[in-house]
């Protein structure tokens, strides 16, 4: 039996140093697809999904170049080349973009004696991207203004003509941009989406929430790419080989590493060291701060098998079963690549004996040297995971220990490398009772290497949604479930808007239509909920009870089908790729049709709104000037006369209907347009103008997309 990965987040400490694998979605993990890799041995270890970042071929016909940034104003002089490099890394990861090679196009632009210290006109843009063969290329200014606050300001342009194709602008703190690199992958997102690239929902989410091992790697490479053209190749040995330790995929780290080793072990670094002693008390440097890094940061990746699976038969009389989850310990190729280029450096230079550096791997150098940290003598390190099992009630369902070694690390091909194993092991629940199995199960990380995960101040889970386990075990839903719903009585009303109305749209033609009765949620979907279905938050604005928002037609669908599952009820929606067919005898939660929601949202007015022929932004959150410019929490404002919240304003609400003109026949119950391409979205958001608030405002959208205004509520038969 299988029970299919939902999402993972690991707290892992290695040697005391807190490591974390982040959220990643139920759309990348199925079944027994792929494995979920933490990929790093760093800080903060991440979730690499194995599913697809974009839709179909994403941007894979679009050739791009991306310059390095001009900085006015002061600010880390690496900082150009990083926000290059993390822009690089975005757009080929999630959009399948085909970059100019960052070192070629140096080559060029020196070949072409284009302009001067970095700076270029536009018509230089344009000669460097018909050089380049790309099809556009990518501009853009850091700007520092008062305190620690930047502005980033990016533009996309047409190669042939400097036409603006897409531009990104937003203010931030430096950390936003060099410490946590949100506003580049806000950016990264904003500039995708005006290219036509069609992000998934998991590379959504992967990007936005971003990649702390990704931003370290490209600030250690951007450090190091600064630092070996000032000249100081110890600077940029150190920062490549962390750069590749905190991303093993980062290749042109590793590639700059091996070559500037190569370089130091051919003599260019000797040539200008007076002498010996100083060669000598240069590389002591280089592997004190070897040592330190890779001490609290191993070369290690922990794995996860995708699948959580019941070992052994179900105990029938005591009505229980033992649960387990595969779990490994890999060594990181390329962080033992970086390792072994700096010994392969020092053995080079043919001065490894006579300068001391001896022992297992060189934890003895003599003579001893005041304030020198070498290499741990540990030939082997392990981490023990001590984890609980949990329900949905926080009931502890089972404990599991499981340790971790990395196998004895030695030098093999006659002491010139080093080289470990790895381990494999499995976390054990047993006897865990069928009666206390809920639809979805938490595996919390208690404590690393007997370091609870409070002092490490986080905490660590893998949920899982049990699958399988259903058809084996009922489950009862708990709590009224429509403790939230308000029953709105079936009637007849007029659809649409009077010529008369201000603002009034062409597609607002009025019509007679009669709808039944339904129960429709009080307030749009919280971030909270959606979490506790989904198992993922994709919310641009962060809170429990704020509306849940970045969510695509499909998103809202499935949403409704699964909270639908947990808690007894019939789907109502039968999903296949983008094929979705509605079964109108289903109990389960659903999308109001666009008369149902317009028909909720009048709550018996005739009026432009519900509160009149007016509205003001004490009733409801929009566009005033900017008075919020965020959504707000749900019910913050007064509701309509039938006790439904935000029917104006906060976020555009998703409607099950395909966008078309009205059938202006008296109708009952109608359901939309046959077909179309994009689905009815109504209410307004937060960042829309009063006009777009009016109960009769149609908007639409394709089903795939997704925004910071875009939420939806739910309705029941």
């Amino acid at each position: 039996m299988t029970v299919k990965h939902r999402f993972v987040l690991l707290i892992l400490s290695v040697l005391g140093i807190a490591a974390c694998a982040s959220v990643s979605t139920g759309e990348t993990f199925s079944g027994g697809d792929g494995e979920i890799s933490a990929r790093g041995a760093v800080g903060r270890l991440e979730a690499v999904p194995s599913g697809p970042m974009f839709e179909g071929d994403g941007g894979k016909d679009i050739r791009l170049a991306v310059l390095a940034p001009e900085v006015q104003g002061a600010a880390p002089e690496y900082l150009p080349v990083y926000v290059q490099g993390l822009l690089n890394n975005n757009f080929k990861k999630y959009g399948n973009v085909t970059l100019v090679d960052r070192q070629n196009l140096d080559r060029i632009i020196a070949e072409q004696n284009l302009a001067a210290n970095g700076r270029f006109t536009d018509a230089d843009f344009v000669k460097i991207g018909g050089i380049t063969n790309a099809q556009y290329f990518l501009i853009g200014t850091i700007q520092k203004h008062s305190g620690d606050q930047y502005s980033l300001q990016l533009s996309m342009s047409d190669s042939s003509t400097g036409e603006h194709k897409a531009i990104f602008m937003k203010n931030g703190a430096l950390r936003q941009i060099e410490g946590s690199g949100t506003l580049i992958n806000e950016a990264s997102a904003d500039l995708l989406a005006q290219l036509g690239v069609r992000l998934t929902v998991a590379g959504k989410q992967a990007l936005l929430a971003g990649n702390t091992a990704v931003v370290r790697s490209e600030t250690g490479l951007a450090k190091g790419i600064t630092a070996q053209a000032s000249g100081e190749s110890v600077e940029a040995l150190f920062n490549y080989t962390q750069a590749i330790n905190f991303d093993s995929s980062q290749i042109e780290a590793l590639a700059r590493l091996n070559v500037l080793s190569s370089s130091i072990s051919g003599g260019s670094l000797s040539e200008r060291i007076v002498n010996d002693l100083q060669a000598r008390d240069r590389w002591l440097e280089v592997f004190k701060e070897a040592s330190r890094f890779f001490n609290e940061h191993p070369p290690f990746e922990i794995t996860f098998d995708p699948n959580l699976v019941q070992e052994g038969e179900t105990d029938y009389a005591k009505r229980t079963a033992n649960l387990a989850m595969r779990v490994a310990l890999d060594p990181s190729e390329a962080g033992f690549a970086a390792l072994n280029a700096l010994l392969g450096g020092l053995e080079q230079t043919g001065r490894r004996e006579a300068w001391g550096f001896k022992g297992w791997p060189l934890q003895d150098i003599h003579p001893k040297t005041p304030g020198t940290v070498v290499f741990t003598g540990k030939q082997s390190l392990s981490f023990k995971l001590d984890a609980t099992l949990l329900n949905e009630n926080d009931k502890a369902l089972g404990k599991s220990s499981v340790t971790l070694s990395s196998g004895t690390l030695h030098f093999a091909a006659g002491g010139n490398e080093v080289v470990s194993d790895g381990a494999v092991s499995m976390m054990r629940f047993t006897n865990v009772k069928a009666e206390d199995l809920t639809p979805t199960l938490t595996i919390v990380i208690r404590a690393v290497n007997g370091i609870p995960s409070a002092t490490l101040n986080a905490n660590g889970y893998m949920r899982i949604d049990t699958g399988d386990l259903e058809g084996k075990f009922a489950f009862t839903s708990s709590g009224n479930v429509l403790e939230d719903f308000v029953f709105i009585q079936g009637g007849t009303f007029t659809m649409g808007s009077p010529a008369s109305e201000p603002d009034r749209e062409s597609n607002e033609t009025q019509h007679q239509v009669t709808v039944s009765g339904f129960y429709m949620g009080k307030y749009e979907v919280t971030q909270q909920e959606y979490k506790k279905v989904m198992g993922t938050n994709p919310s641009r604005w962060k809170g429990s009870n704020l509306p849940v928002e970045q969510v695509s037609w499909f998103d809202a669908l499935e949403y409704c089908n699964k909270r639908s599952r947990r808690e007894g009820l019939t789907p109502a929606y039968t999903i296949s790729e983008t094929n979705v067919t509605w079964d109108r005898n289903a109990n389960g939660y659903r999308l109001p049709t666009e008369a149902e929601w317009e028909y909720a949202c009048r709550a018996g007015t005739t009026t432009p709104f519900s509160t009149g022929n007016n509205i003001r932004t004490s009733q409801a959150n929009y566009d005033g000037n900017y008075p919020w410019d965020k959504t707000t929490a749900v019910g913050s404002f007064a509701s309509n006369a039938w006790g439904l919240y935000d029917m104006h304003g906060n976020v555009w609400e998703w409607c099950w209907d395909w966008y078309g003109d009205y059938n202006i026949r008296a109708r009952t119950d109608p359901t939309g347009a046959a077909s179309g391409s994009d689905h009815v979205l109504r209410g307004g958001g937060w960042g829309s103008g009063a006009q777009h608030l009016r109960s009769a405002t149609r908007h639409f959208s394709t089903p795939s997309n997704w925004g910071s205004v875009i939420g939806f509520r739910v309705v029941r038969p």
